[in-house]
């Protein structure tokens, strides 16, 4: 059970997108004018469960049972293509995303609206 990223900061889910490929962006947007904005991206997802936001965050790798879990209430093809099971929460599950790796990007100064690293992801006004 590996931790993949961890944060004391707020994450909203900020946008999802099934257009190519589905793709998901959580963003913790600045605190401050001196802060950073940071943006979580996972590419290829085949599903998920999570609330609207996080007030802190934990992603790590889903256990064997976690796995197992998942499968027997949404099927096998949700891990096709070699998808991971990255799950919200420290010692128990409160969210999940199968899809690709997790990737972050922080931005230092970056204004909310700005578009996020992660292209082609298209923005919306």
């Amino acid at each position: 059970m590996a931790e993949i990223f961890r944060s004391e900061r707020a994450f909203t889910v900020w946008q999802y997108t099934v257009a190519h490929h589905a793709r998901l962006l959580l963003r913790s947007s600045r605190r401050t004018e001196s802060d950073t904005r940071i943006d979580l991206h996972v590419g290829g997802v085949n599903g998920m469960f999570l609330r609207p936001s996080y007030d802190g965050i934990v992603i790590r790798e889903g256990t064997v049972e976690e796995v197992r879990h998942i499968t027997s209430v949404l099927g096998p093809e949700i891990f096709r293509q070699g998808g991971r099971l990255h799950v919200i929460g420290e010692d128990r599950m409160t969210g999940f995303v199968v899809g690709g790796p997790l990737e972050c990007h922080e931005y230092p100064g970056a204004d909310d609206a700005a578009p996020s690293g992660f292209l082609p992801m298209p923005e919306t006004a």
